[in-house]
């Protein structure tokens, strides 16, 4: 082997292997992402669930704007992240009724999201009835 077929072999090794390098490296650390990312989406619906189990009165008398956080929203703890629960009128008009019996009878939106702006949010949401 001459020296320039080892310059060559040692400039295509080092061309190859920095790809190489960076493709190891993020799957060394996609364990880690894919743990957060599991946390927070189990944070998410044990949130929804725990929202929607409540009353329809409570849920009602929270409702407000679709764009902001309502007082269901919980801070940051060691087990979960920030995360937001938005309630509102869900409807047409927000005003109509499901029934002419009971002037109360909405149908409610409930969605809850991570409230970080930069993680993925793992938006759930769904429609709320008396």
């Amino acid at each position: 082997m001459t020296l320039l077929e080892a310059v060559f072999a040692l400039l295509l090794l080092s061309v190859f292997l920095v790809p190489a390098a960076d493709a190891l490296r993020g799957a060394i650390a996609a364990p880690g992402d894919t743990a957060t990312a599991a946390r927070d989406l189990d944070c998410v619906s044990g949130l929804m669930e725990t929202v929607v189990a409540e009353p329809y009165d409570r849920l009602f008398a929270a409702a407000g704007n679709i764009a902001i956080p309502s007082s269901y929203s919980t801070i940051a703890t060691a087990a979960c992240p920030p995360l937001s629960v938005f309630i509102a009128r869900y409807g047409r008009n927000a005003n109509g009724t499901l029934g002419t019996a009971n002037a109360s009878d909405y149908l409610l939106y409930v969605g809850v999201r991570v409230a970080d702006a930069n993680a993925a949010g793992f938006p759930l949401a769904t429609l709320v009835a008396r």
